[in-house]
C-alpha cells in the first residue's frame, strides 16, 4: 500500500488564512482554528492529526463527502460537529457560507492519554461523519476564547479544557479493549496490610493513592481488583470500616460523638452523622442510646 501524501496545511487547502488561531498553542496535544468558508469543494486529502469540526454559522450547510463508491451526505447546523480520525479522506463539498472551529488533536498524545487510565490492547477513535454533542461545542469555543489570553492563567485554564476534551472523547467517542490483567484478586497478605493501615490512620483522610501502593500497582488496577476482590470500590471498604468501628465505640459508650467523629477522620461531627445514619438507619446518639 502507498504512503499517504503529505498533510496539507488547512489553510492551503481552503485557499485561505484562519480568522482566528491558537496562539501559543496548546502544547503540543492540541491546535485550535477558526475558518470563515464559502461553498467549496475540496480535494481528496490526508491529515496527520484527528480533527474535530464544530460549526458556529446561523445558516445550515449541507455537506457532502465521498469515501471510495460510499457517499455521506448530512445537514450541518449551529453545534453540529464532525470527528475525523488522522488518516486519508476522499472529496467533501458543502453547499452555503459555513463558520467553522477546527480542533486538532495529536493522534499519539491523545492515546497516551487514555492509556494512564486504562491497561488497553488497542485504541481506535470512532470517525462521525455528524455528531450532535452540546458539551464539545462548549468546549471547543472555550478554548478557541482561552487560547487567545496571553496571559499565563489564560494558558492554564485553556490546558484544563484542552484535558476535559480529551477525556471527553476518549469517553464517548474511542473504540478501545482493556487487556486482561493477571493476578484477578488481591492476595490476602495485600488485605491485610490495608486493614492494618486503615486501623492507623482511621483519623486521617485515606487515599486511593496510598492503599494502591501498599498493593504496589496503579491506582487504576488497584481499585478494579480491590472490587473485585471485596465486592466493594476502596471508597466504601473505608467507610464501612469506619462506621463498623463507630459502631463499637458508641456501645462502648466511654467517648463522646464528637470525639468519635474526629478519630475515625470525619470532617465534622454533622458529617459523621450522615453518613453513620445512612449507613445503620439512625442517628449516632439515638443508636448510643438504644
Amino acid at each position: 500500500m502507498p504512503a499517504p501524501a503529505n498533510p496539507q496545511p488547512t489553510a492551503q487547502l481552503y485557499g485561505r488564512p484562519a480568522v482566528e488561531t491558537s496562539a501559543p498553542q496548546v502544547g503540543p496535544e492540541l491546535r485550535v482554528e477558526r475558518f470563515q468558508l464559502d461553498a467549496m469543494a475540496v480535494p481528496a486529502h490526508f491529515h496527520a492529526e484527528h480533527l474535530l469540526l464544530l460549526h458556529q454559522g446561523q445558516q445550515a450547510v449541507r455537506s457532502r463527502r465521498q469515501t471510495g463508491s460510499r457517499v455521506e451526505e448530512d445537514l450541518f447546523s449551529y453545534g453540529d460537529g464532525g470527528l475525523y480520525p488522522a488518516g486519508e479522506y476522499g472529496p467533501l463539498a458543502w453547499d452555503g457560507p459555513a463558520d467553522v472551529i477546527h480542533l486538532h488533536l495529536n493522534p499519539q498524545l491523545l492515546e497516551s492519554r487514555a492509556r494512564q487510565g486504562l491497561d488497553l490492547s488497542h485504541f481506535v477513535l470512532r470517525d462521525q461523519f455528524r455528531l450532535e454533542d452540546g458539551l464539545l461545542t462548549q468546549l471547543g469555543r472555550q478554548l478557541l476564547a482561552a487560547t487567545g489570553a496571553a496571559n499565563p492563567l489564560g494558558l492554564l485554564y485553556a490546558e484544563s479544557l484542552s484535558t476535559a476534551l480529551s477525556l471527553h472523547l476518549i469517553t464517548h467517542y474511542a473504540s478501545y479493549e482493556r487487556r486482561i490483567a493477571g493476578g484477578g484478586r488481591l492476595p490476602a497478605a495485600v488485605l491485610a496490610r490495608i486493614e492494618a493501615y486503615i486501623e492507623a490512620t482511621a483519623e486521617q483522610v485515606i487515599t486511593l493513592e496510598a492503599l494502591a501502593e501498599l498493593a504496589n500497582l496503579s491506582v487504576f488496577h488497584f481499585a478494579r481488583r480491590f472490587k473485585l476482590t471485596t465486592g466493594r470500590s476502596p471508597y466504601q471498604y473505608v467507610l464501612d470500616w469506619k462506621i463498623r468501628r463507630a459502631r463499637q465505640l458508641l456501645q462502648a459508650g466511654e467517648q463522646p460523638i464528637a470525639a468519635i467523629s474526629d478519630a475515625l477522620g470525619f470532617a465534622s461531627p454533622a458529617h459523621f452523622a450522615v453518613a453513620f445514619k445512612r449507613a445503620v438507619g439512625q442517628s449516632p446518639r439515638a443508636f448510643q442510646q438504644g
